[in-house]
């Protein structure tokens, strides 16, 4: 029997459906590396965009486990609240943003 190297996280949406989450491929990483570096590209960046850029990033995340989430914003936005978008990007890419010190210095940053 193999040996799993990583997490394997269940969240509750807030439609009452369950996800299971586990780190990203490569290949779906570095998609989602690039979203994230977008909000230092943007000088005039704004909450709204950091916010917009996190979404993008998260809807990124659920193309294997949820891809009706990640083709539609509606969707994705009308099911997950922010701690749960939060948990998805820890997860799957990594980004520990649930410290509301590194969330802050993260918006704060794109002022």
């Amino acid at each position: 029997m193999a040996t799993t190297v990583y997490d394997v996280v269940e969240i509750e949406l807030s439609d009452g459906s369950n996800l299971t989450l586990r780190p990203l491929p490569i290949k779906q990483l570095k998609k989602f590396m690039e979203v994230i570096r977008s909000i230092d590209v943007k000088e005039d960046a704004t909450e709204d965009d950091a916010m917009d850029v996190f979404i993008q990033a998260a809807m990124i995340c659920l193309e294997t486990f949820k891809p009706e989430l990640s083709k539609d914003i509606d969707k994705f936005e009308s099911v997950v609240e922010v701690p749960t978008m939060m948990k998805i990007l820890e997860v799957c890419g990594g980004l520990k943003l649930t410290d509301p010190n590194l969330l802050g210095a993260a918006l704060v940053g794109t002022n």
